[in-house]
């Protein structure tokens, strides 16, 4: 795994997106090299083996903070973001401890044209 940082990936709400545990881990011998993963993340998190036939996790901190897609994508449950499937209580202790809703109150408020339905 590689700590690359994108720019376009490196806050998440103002808060560098190092400081936040929030990435997949791929358990390989689960893993049944579909590449369904790799293919589908938009942010560049994973590339694929093509010699073992498994995606691996290249760019952590790319992955988007609470999104779990490619987890609810794989076929073989392979992905995880936390331990017992405890998924949405990590991502919203995330939330808490980097207080992120005060900055996303003004960050509405900056963009009030643009999402304003």
């Amino acid at each position: 795994m590689t700590n690359n940082q994108n720019s376009k990936f490196a806050k998440f709400h103002g808060i560098d997106r190092n400081q936040i545990d929030w990435y997949p881990t791929v358990d390989e011998s689960k893993c049944i090299g579909c590449g369904l993963c790799a293919t589908t993340c938009g942010r560049g998190v994973y590339k694929f083996d093509y010699e073992n036939r498994k995606s691996k996790v290249v760019n952590p901190n790319y992955c988007m903070v609470a999104c779990q897609t490619c987890a609810n994508l794989c076929p073989a449950k392979a992905i995880t973001f936390a331990e017992n499937d405890a998924t949405r209580e990590k991502a919203q202790k995330i939330i808490r401890k980097t207080k992120v809703l005060g900055k996303v109150k003004i960050e509405l408020e900056k963009r009030k044209d643009e999402l304003k339905s």
